[in-house]
């Protein structure tokens, strides 16, 4: 039994395969994912030779002591958005020295995100960001059509990070 959705799997697999042929690296920083991407990546046989690790960093604790937050992150803190995840990737890829890094940050609920940004509504959001060497950056916002459950949100959150992942993979080529 496959704790993966078959669209998860065949990201994953994708994913790996582009990097393992290409001789590149991957790390992943995810907050409300859980580690999803992570775990979906580490499913494909052979993913040692381009996966070097990930880091799920849901609490504030963990993205001070592993992500590069600062004081003047939390005090600009305005929930998750674009800018804080391009953040988060940029030093995971460089702490881990990996060719490529995928973050997310967002909510996936019960609770809602509006006590930062009154324009999401409900929860369901999440930002992603790939960074690769050269300053290669790609990001976007991802609404997550309602109502999901908080696992089920997890998931389609996940599948999405891998696709802009997958997508960004293949733009390189």
């Amino acid at each position: 039994m496959s704790f993966l959705t078959p669209a998860l799997k065949l990201l994953a697999t994708e994913i790996a395969s582009l990097l393992i042929l290409r001789n590149e690296t991957l790390s992943i920083a995810e907050t409300a994912c859980g580690g999803l991407m992570g775990a979906a990546i580490l499913t494909v046989p052979g993913t040692s030779k381009c996966f070097i690790g990930s880091m799920a960093a849901y609490s504030l604790q963990s993205r001070i002591a592993f992500l590069g937050w600062t004081k003047e992150v939390l005090n600009g803190y305005k929930g998750p958005d674009e800018q804080i995840v391009i953040g988060l990737a940029s030093h995971l890829r460089k702490t881990l020295s990996s060719t490529w890094c995928l973050s997310e940050s967002g909510i996936c609920g019960p609770s809602r995100p509006d006590v930062y940004r009154a324009e999401i509504e409900g929860p369901g959001y999440c930002a992603f960001a790939v960074v690769g060497e050269g300053e290669k950056v790609v990001s976007k916002e991802v609404r997550i059509p309602q109502p999901k459950s908080r696992e089920e949100n997890m998931v389609a959150m996940a599948e999405e990070g891998l696709k802009l992942l997958l997508d960004t993979l293949k733009v390189q080529e």
